[in-house]
C-alpha cells in the first residue's frame, strides 16, 4: 500500500508529473530547513515553457545536497519516453540552444530532464546524457553545466523517501 514502482510514475499525465516533481523539491527544501517559497511551477502544462517546467533557485548561502545540488536546477517533466532524437529537439528546437541552458551554464546551474516513462539500463541512461552534452554543444560555459537524466525509477526512488508522495501518486493513478 504505501510502496511505488517504476510503473506507477509511468501512469501519471504531463500536468501530474509536473506537480509531483514540485512537490518533490519542496520536500527536499523542507528536509534541508530551506524555504519552499525557492520553487516554481504550475500553469498550463501545454503552455510554452521554455524547458522550464519547474525550477529551484536558492539564495546564494544556502547549499542542499541529493536530487539536486545546484542553487540553481531547472526540471523538464516529460510523461514520455526520451531518446536521444527527443533530448536533441526538446533541449534544441528548430537547432537553437534553449536561452535557459545559457542561463544555466552562465551560472552553474542544473537541467534535469524527468520522463516518467523512460526506464534505462546503464548503457541507456550514458547514451542519454550524451545526448544532453552533444545538445549543449557550443554553450559557453558548458564545463559549469550539470545535466541529469531521471527515468522512471529514479523518480519512484525518490517518491519513496517521502511517504506523503506516495500517497499523492497513488491517488493520482487511481490506486489509493
Amino acid at each position: 500500500m504505501f510502496d511505488i514502482t517504476s510503473e506507477h510514475i509511468a501512469q501519471l499525465n504531463d500536468t501530474d508529473l509536473r506537480d509531483l516533481i514540485g512537490r518533490l523539491c519542496e520536500e527536499e527544501l523542507r528536509k534541508a530547513d530551506l524555504s519552499t517559497a525557492c520553487v516554481s511551477y504550475g500553469g498550463n502544462q501545454t503552455a510554452q515553457d521554455g524547458g522550464n517546467d519547474v525550477r529551484v533557485e536558492l539564495h546564494h548561502s544556502a547549499r542542499i545536497n541529493g536530487y539536486f545540488s545546484r542553487r540553481l536546477t531547472v526540471f523538464q517533466c516529460k510523461a514520455q519516453d526520451m531518446p536521444r532524437a527527443a533530448i536533441l529537439k526538446e533541449m534544441r528546437p528548430k537547432g537553437v540552444v534553449r536561452p535557459v541552458l545559457n542561463e544555466l551554464a552562465s551560472r552553474s546551474g542544473s537541467y534535469i530532464i524527468a520522463s516518467s516513462k523512460g526506464s534505462t539500463s546503464e548503457t541507456s541512461l550514458q547514451n542519454r546524457r550524451s545526448a544532453m552534452r552533444d545538445a549543449v554543444k557550443g554553450v559557453k560555459g558548458i564545463g559549469d553545466l550539470d545535466l541529469q537524466f531521471y527515468d522512471r525509477t529514479k523518480l519512484a526512488t525518490w517518491v519513496r523517501e517521502h511517504a506523503g508522495l506516495v500517497v499523492w501518486v497513488r491517488e493520482r493513478i487511481g490506486r489509493s
